[in-house]
Parts: C-alpha cells; sequence; structure tokens
C-alpha cells in the first residue's frame, strides 16, 4: 500500500477515534440547546490538513459517529429518532465540503509559505475561510432535515467560542510539531519537507 494511502489512513483513524472518545465522555460545552463547543474541530481540521480527502473523511466519519451516538441520542421522542440519523448524515456532509476547502488551501499554503508568520497566518486564515463555509452549510442542511430549526445568525453566535478555539489553539498545536511533520500526507511532494517552511 502507498503511503500517500496509508498515513493518511492511520492518522485519520487516530483522530476520529480521538474525536469519538471526547464526545463519549462529553467534553463539550453547549452553547445552546442545539450546538456546542469541544476540541472536536481542532482534530478535525489537522486531519484535513495532513490527511488529505481520507484522512478528512475517516476523522469525520467517527465525529460524526460520536455525535450521533453520545450527544444526538435521545434527544428527540421515540417515534421522530429516525430524524437523528438525518441531522448527522447533513452535518456530515457539511463537513466533509467545509473540509475539502482546507484540504487544498493548506496544500497551497504548504507549499507557499517560506517563513513562520506566513504559515501562522495563512493557517488561521484557512480556519476563518472553514467556518465561513461550513456555517452556512449546517444551517441550510439542517433546516432541509428540519424546516424552521437554526437559522445561520444562531449558527454563528453560538460558534464565536469555537472559531476562536480552533483558531488559537491549532497553530499552538501546529507550533509543537517539528517543521517536517507539518506536510501533507496524502500526495507525493517534489520539495524537501524541511525547506517549505523557515523557523525564524
Amino acid at each position: 500500500m502507498k503511503k500517500t494511502i496509508w498515513r493518511p489512513l492511520v492518522l485519520g483513524i487516530a483522530l476520529g477515534l480521538v474525536d469519538f472518545v471526547s464526545l463519549a465522555v462529553h467534553f463539550v460545552l453547549p452553547t445552546t440547546e442545539e450546538t456546542f463547543v469541544g476540541p472536536q474541530e481542532i482534530f478535525t481540521t489537522i486531519s484535513a490538513a495532513l490527511g488529505g480527502p481520507l484522512g478528512l473523511f475517516l476523522t469525520s466519519l467517527f465525529q460524526e459517529l460520536g455525535v450521533h451516538f453520545f450527544l444526538l441520542k435521545g434527544q428527540l421522542p421515540p417515534e421522530q429518532v429516525h430524524l437523528e440519523i438525518f441531522i448527522s448524515i447533513a452535518d456530515f456532509t457539511a463537513h466533509i465540503l467545509a473540509t475539502l476547502a482546507v484540504v487544498y488551501c493548506y496544500r497551497s499554503l504548504h507549499q507557499r509559505a517560506k517563513k513562520a508568520i506566513t504559515f501562522f497566518a495563512g493557517w488561521i486564515l484557512i480556519v476563518i475561510v472553514y467556518y465561513t463555509l461550513l456555517l452556512p452549510l449546517q444551517s441550510i442542511l439542517y433546516n432541509l432535515v428540519i424546516p424552521n430549526t437554526l437559522p445561520l445568525l444562531v449558527w454563528v453566535q453560538s460558534s464565536i467560542q469555537e472559531v476562536l478555539t480552533v483558531a488559537i489553539i491549532s497553530p499552538l498545536i501546529w507550533f509543537a510539531l517539528p517543521v517536517r511533520y507539518r506536510r501533507p500526507l496524502w500526495y507525493e511532494s517534489k520539495k524537501a519537507p524541511d525547506q517549505n517552511v523557515e523557523i525564524k
């Protein structure tokens, strides 16, 4: 199996399991009755950046399973439990589409960023792009499942803490990683890993 497959595969499963376990122990803080904030999006975005489409799919899948089994379960009346499945599918789809932007934006950033300040500023911009796509997608898809629920303004207001958390903590994780481990694993780079970003 090619390294560009098994490495994203392992990364996606590993970070997905971390997401799943964090949801199993309810490591989240509710922001409204329907939304919450936790570290899960940090692992999802990093998985997308390093693991590419395969990594983001697996991590998002485990995250969504955790949301469905440990957070959504029992929130709706028994006769409407099927809606939980549709809600999970809607949320999973929104995350997949938004994190695809992270995949390709990070690939461009990693190839072009020559200095640390450029890399970290670019990553924060990627986080902003991610949520700019994710929140409208969640609002639209949720409202397709359950009409007149959670308008976009509610998503934005309830996600401010999460956006700030991801924008502040994820750069610290990148900073803690040696430069060579910031290289995307889902394609073969023509550049030497240590030449992409200079730490100054």
